[in-house]
């Protein structure tokens, strides 16, 4: 902008500028209010100086910038297959909507703008390297204390504050979310909701979301203890888990963050549970046949086993982000608070 023209709209050429007269004439406002008795109008003035001083109080969180990413993979990297699926296109959304209703409210939401805002920058970034790059994610950050995170497909992931509260390093909530993403982008949720609607109700096409809706719903009544049993004996989310991993693996590796970090975490997921139920220690063997999870060490040896594929980094190596400081921090504070 010319010379000129700064003289005469100053605030414009100069925000701190802006700001400051703004915090003026609000101010000038409250002294004009305070001599008349119209509550109307000292309302109205109120209101005005406390968005001006709220906007100028407004900490942002420390500049973001991601890792340099990388060009190289494996051919073993997993891809999509065209396994049966009756929610393609905008009944994936479907599903996930119907989902949620049926469950009444999966998690309450965290509404705090610098975890949300950071949580949803790293997952889109990664998202960006998986294997379906041009899908739209949403990121939801819940109020859960418990470290969790899951996806009803749609392009929806959801990640608990007691995550948050475990993880030591971005890389490791790269390598959470990309594990979700795996799960989406392979569509688990659509193809187990596919088999059981074919198999319990004889449901083979969904037309609208009334449709989903209605077709989850008389599924859910089918659904009985023998049913998921069965899922289990035959192996299908045992399956689709280390597929996530593995999906994860090549996606957090090509995003520019350390593989390792998402063994990491699910080992310290693992102490955290040996240490908080004394029942599921009693229930190893038990798991060990019918858990729809592998066993951690399975999980994690399968991640090794990829390693030998791609250019590995120091385990102890990451990426040092401030902003993620910055939402521990955050973190730190809600729970104290709680």
């Amino acid at each position: 902008m010319s010379a000129h023209k700064c003289r005469q709209f100053p605030a414009l050429c100069n925000p701190d500028a802006r700001k400051t007269r703004q915090l003026q004439e609000a101010q000038s406002l409250l002294q004009i209010s305070s001599m008349r008795t119209k509550p109307i109008a000292a309302a109205v003035t109120l209101i005005l100086c406390f968005n001006v001083i709220a906007f100028s109080q407004s900490l942002p969180m420390p500049g973001w910038t991601p890792p340099a990413s990388r060009t190289g993979t494996s051919p073993f990297a997993p891809k999509p297959l065209p396994i049966h699926n009756i929610f393609k296109g905008d009944a994936d959304r479907w599903l996930a909507e119907a989902i949620e209703k049926l469950e009444g409210q999966i998690a309450d939401p965290l509404r705090d703008k610098l975890i949300e805002d950071y949580v949803s920058m790293v997952g889109e970034n990664v998202a960006k390297y998986s294997v379906a790059p041009t899908k739209k994610y949403q990121f939801i950050v819940t109020y859960d204390p418990t470290a969790d995170a899951m996806t009803p497909g749609g392009g929806r992931i959801y990640i608990s504050l007691g995550m948050l509260e475990l993880i030591e390093n971005e890389d490791e909530l790269a390598g959470i979310l990309a594990h979700e993403i795996g799960h989406d982008a392979f569509h688990h949720v659509a193809r187990t909701v596919t088999r059981q609607m074919f198999w319990l109700t004889g449901t083979k096409t969904i037309r609208s979301a009334q449709d989903a809706e209605d077709a989850l719903a008389k599924l859910n009544e089918k659904i009985t203890f023998r049913v998921g049993l069965g899922e289990r004996l035959l192996g299908f989310a045992r399956f689709d888990e280390l597929e996530a991993d593995r999906a994860a693996f090549y996606n957090v590796y090509k995003a520019g963050y350390n593989p390792h970090a998402l063994a990491t975490s699910l080992k310290r997921l693992q102490r955290q549970k040996d240490q908080s139920d004394e029942d599921e220690k009693k229930l190893k063997l038990f798991l060990l046949l019918f858990g729809s999870h592998p066993p951690t060490g399975q999980r994690t040896s399968a991640l090794a086993w990829e390693s030998n594929f791609v250019k590995m980094l120091a385990e102890n190596s990451f990426h040092v982000s401030a902003a993620f400081e910055a939402m521990k921090q955050r973190v730190k504070e809600i729970t104290k608070e709680d």
